[in-house]
């Protein structure tokens, strides 16, 4: 989806949610007080909290659309990140409340007074608040936005609220028990425990999370359809906002090739990434593959059935022997469940040697970045 028009959706999303929570607050906050009902009153703040989380998101996501600067050169697309931790501590903060008042009502209870208005505005609150949850999670899951898949979270909470105050309702009028602040408390307690994760899995994406497996593979297939290439390995996916990636690769290719060769490749890998992965790639690494002499294939095979032997070796590539100058050079992509990564590598560098004692051996340790 291009993003000026995704940013629309996400914006026109938002302005329906806000209109609709705005209404919804104003009916439910006359409807609680007229039947002093600590719930309705409460559900009345959560609404208002929903419209706020809903102008948060219409700035995050303006915000996160401004071109890239001097000072911000990948752009500004981690505002909707931050605006999704924004609504999470929102959603924390009305859980937190709601327990408070919740407990505050089981120590000094007042008796409910509901009407059939009551039951209509909480049932329409019912049906409204699904569907406006339904619509944000799909949404956002469609265009990738954090903060509308929170939204609508926190909307299809609202409706669990609601139905339960729905309930709490009915039971008192049936049999004249009064659960409101203790279904509030339990209610709070799941209000509180969405707000944490949230707030959790926001800041992961700041701190920089692993890439899907999905994309990486895509990326990695499209490199390796490029004529000539023999391999991509050391894919490094950063993520600068939603769908904003920037990626540096290595390609393996033959020992033959010149400069400008390697040039032209380069460039052609970039443009078709770029277009068919909307992923851009700001650099491209090169490793030079040993052709026309069998007895180095021989060697490769034998050093790769040491490193694969290893534990925590779960990769090698860029593997070159240079005969003459009687060198060994590889990369290993370790794992980051090993504890002692250099033991790890003067471990396969010694095997080596011992096989190969003529040649010196040089070992590039990799970070596991992506499946």
């Amino acid at each position: 989806m291009a993003e000026a028009s995704r940013e629309k959706v996400i914006i026109r999303t938002s302005m329906i949610g806000i209109a609709a929570n705005i209404l919804l607050a104003a009916f439910k906050a006359v409807v609680g007080l007229l039947s002093n009902s600590i719930a309705i009153v409460l559900d009345a703040v959560n609404n208002t909290s929903d419209a706020l989380s809903s102008i948060i998101t219409v700035i995050g996501t303006k915000l996160a659309g401004r071109p890239a600067d001097k000072d911000h050169p990948y752009g500004h697309g981690r505002y909707e990140h931050i605006s999704a931790a924004v609504i999470a501590v929102i959603i924390l903060y009305a859980g937190i409340a709601s327990l408070v008042e919740s407990i505050k009502n089981i120590i000094h209870p007042e008796t409910p007074d509901y009407s059939a208005m009551t039951f209509v505005v909480v049932s329409v609150a019912i049906a409204l608040k699904i569907g406006l949850g339904l619509y944000f999670r799909r949404t956002g899951k469609r265009v990738e936005s954090d903060a509308l898949s929170n939204s609508g979270t926190d909307a299809l909470q609202d409706a669990v609220i609601s139905t339960s105050t729905l309930l709490a309702a009915i039971i008192f009028m049936i049999w004249g028990l009064s659960l409101e602040a203790y279904l509030g408390v339990i209610i709070s307690g799941f209000i509180i425990k969405a707000g944490i994760e949230m707030i959790r899995e926001t800041i992961s994406k700041l701190l920089g999370e692993r890439a899907d497996k999905e994309l990486a593979d895509a990326v990695r297939e499209t490199v390796c359809q490029t004529e000539g290439v023999l391999g991509a390995y050391d894919l490094v996916l950063n993520s600068y906002g939603p769908g904003r990636w920037l990626a540096s690769v290595h390609i393996t290719v033959p020992d033959t090739w010149n400069a400008s060769k390697i040039d032209v490749v380069s460039r052609d890998i970039m443009q078709r990434v770029a277009e068919k992965n909307h992923v851009f790639i700001t650099a491209v690494g090169i490793y030079s593959h040993n052709t026309g002499d069998d007895e180095i294939a021989k060697i490769r095979t034998r050093v790769a059935e040491i490193t694969g032997s290893e534990e925590y070796v779960l990769q090698m590539h860029g593997f070159f022997c240079d005969t003459e100058k009687k060198e060994m050079r590889f990369d290993i992509v370790i794992d980051f469940a090993a504890n002692d990564k250099e033991q790890l590598i003067e471990s396969i560098s010694q095997k080596v040697r011992e096989l190969y004692p003529e040649y010196t051996v040089r070992i590039q340790p990799d970070a596991d970045f992506t499946d």
